[in-house]
C-alpha cells in the first residue's frame, strides 16, 4: 500500500495571513502525527476578493508521487477548488485521493464537480443536510450526533466539552 500523504488546502501567503499560517501548520502537524507520523503537503492557493467562491491552485508543496492523498478542508461549497485539487494531486503522481470536509454545502454543480473529480471517496459529515439529489456515489456522509450526544452529557454531567477533541479544541 502507498504512504499516506496528508494534503491541507489552506495554505495561502504566509505575510498575509502569519497567524492562520501558523495555526494551519501546527493543526496539519497534530493530524499528521494522530495518523501515525505521515508526511504533509500543502496545495497553495489564491482568492481574489472580488470574486466570492472562488479560489486558484496554484501548486502542489511537498511530494506525493505514487502516495494516497488525503485532502482536508472545512467545508465544500460549489466544489470548484477541491475538485482542482484533486486534479493537480493526480496529475503529480499521486496514486489516488479522497477529499474530507467537516460542512458539505455542495451549492450548484458542487455534486456532479466531486462525483467527477477523480477522487476515490468524498467524506463530508452531516452539519447541513444533504439531500438525495445531492448524493452520489462515493459520498459518504458521516454522522454527528454521536458527538454531539457525548457534548451533551458532558456539559450535564459537569465533563468537559474539549476532552472530546484530546484537549485541543
Amino acid at each position: 500500500m502507498a504512504q499516506i500523504r496528508l494534503v491541507d488546502t489552506w495554505l495561502r501567503s504566509p505575510a498575509a495571513h502569519p497567524t492562520h499560517y501558523r495555526s494551519v501548520m501546527v493543526l496539519a502537524e497534530k493530524w499528521a502525527d494522530q495518523l501515525g507520523g505521515v508526511p504533509i503537503a500543502f496545495i497553495h492557493k489564491t482568492r481574489d476578493p472580488l470574486k466570492p467562491n472562488e479560489v486558484v491552485a496554484n501548486r502542489v508543496v511537498g511530494e506525493i508521487k505514487g502516495r494516497l492523498c488525503v485532502v482536508i478542508d472545512d467545508m465544500v461549497d460549489t466544489g470548484g477548488t477541491i475538485a482542482k485539487a484533486v486534479r493537480q494531486l493526480l496529475d503529480g503522481g499521486a496514486a489516488d485521493v479522497v477529499l474530507a470536509a467537516t460542512h458539505g454545502v455542495l451549492s450548484g454543480e458542487a455534486s456532479r464537480r466531486l462525483a467527477e473529480c477523480g477522487a476515490r471517496e468524498v467524506i463530508v459529515t452531516n452539519t447541513l443536510p444533504i439531500p438525495d439529489e445531492k448524493r452520489f456515489p462515493g459520498l459518504t456522509v458521516l454522522s454527528i450526533a454521536p458527538l454531539l450526544a457525548r457534548a451533551i452529557e458532558e456539559v450535564f454531567e459537569d465533563g468537559s466539552v474539549t476532552s472530546l477533541f484530546n484537549g485541543n479544541a
